[in-house]
């Protein structure tokens, strides 16, 4: 059943689609309701719910919390008319995203093993995609399931590509891994501004795991338009095991494409006579980069990786505006 959104005191009465999302309904009717992260982690894009009710398609969300319930704010990405509904958009000026999002049909051309239990999923969008390397998509999987993953590849204005892991007991991760070849999905995208900015001065990529996807676009992007940062630049790609880094020849061939920088993966239980780094990457950041301060950080991982690598970052005195992450872990 359908529901009528009305944006208060005087804006425009738009239809919401059955399972739409506010934000959704909003983005196919022209209307501009500000947002970032796309899930529930920025709170960017909070309305007020001033009449009719709405449910939480993501009850664990990051940014919703009991101040708001109180206030009668909810998350515009996150929630799903159950009625007619009544909002009042966030106060103040929204600058808009690097880019539009789009929303479109996808088909799954292709599945291919990188390593144990990981693998790059390319999808064709129909009628075209675009985004910034660094920048995610929401996959519309089976069973009402919605996940966020970073796009790996270079943006060539037909597929998106995304490296995951399939998880023991993980729905999302399942629900994608089960995906056949000719399988066809909904596709959120772009989402997220971690991406890559071209001024001079130290850079220092930090990859955990699958978070190996936007790092290995935007180092493969630096590559592509032979951008030299002038001055040293590091590509840390941290996992359990040799076996489990995935895509790591691929990142290392185009990191020696750039000036000045380095490949440095490291392991947790390194094999005999392995030769690089072992333990974690913040191990791996302690003993390469001597002076964070003056060093820009791209930062993609598992929540909990990403999560300490702030906290580090924090504590030798790294402004938080030269430490770039996902916003959706």
């Amino acid at each position: 059943m359908s529901h009528k959104i009305k944006i208060a005191p005087d804006g425009p009465t738009f239809e919401a689609l059955p399972n739409e999302t506010i934000l959704q309904a909003a983005r196919r009717n022209g209307q501009t309701l500000p947002y970032e992260c796309g899930w529930g982690s920025c709170g960017t894009c909070k309305v007020g719910l001033v009449e009719g009710s709405v449910v939480l398609i993501f009850k664990d969300a990051p940014a919703v919390s009991p101040r708001d319930a109180r206030r009668g704010r909810i998350l515009a990405c996150q929630c799903r008319p159950t009625s007619d509904i009544i909002i009042t958009p966030p106060a103040g000026e929204w600058a808009g995203m690097p880019l539009p999002c789009f929303e479109r049909t996808a088909e799954l051309n292709a599945v291919e093993e990188l390593a144990p239990e990981i693998r790059r999923f390319t999808f064709r969008i129909e009628g075209g995609a675009d985004f910034l390397p660094g920048q995610y998509a929401i996959l519309h999987l089976p069973d009402d399931v919605r996940r966020s993953y970073s796009m790996c590849n270079l943006p060539d204005g037909e597929t998106l590509q995304f490296i995951a892991k399939r998880y023991r007991g993980g729905v999302g991760s399942n629900a994608l891994a089960d995906l056949a070849p000719g399988s066809r999905i909904t596709i959120e995208a772009p989402f997220g501004v971690c991406t890559l900015r071209r001024k001079p001065g130290r850079k220092v990529f930090v990859a955990g795991g699958t978070g190996v996807s936007p790092i290995l676009s935007m180092i493969s992007q630096a590559a592509q338009e032979a951008i030299d940062f002038d001055a040293p630049v590091d590509v840390i790609y941290g996992a359990r095991t040799p076996a489990d880094l995935a895509a790591g020849d691929e990142l290392g061939a185009a990191i020696a494409r750039i000036p000045h920088a380095r490949y440095t993966p490291v392991v947790e239980a390194p094999p005999e006579g392995w030769v690089h780094q072992q333990g974690y990457v913040t191990d791996a950041i302690t003993a390469l980069v001597e002076a964070p301060t003056q060093a820009e950080f791209y930062v993609a991982g598992p929540p909990v990786m990403v999560n300490t690598v702030k906290v580090q970052l924090k504590e030798a005195g790294v402004p938080i505006t030269q430490v770039h992450y996902d916003s959706f872990g």
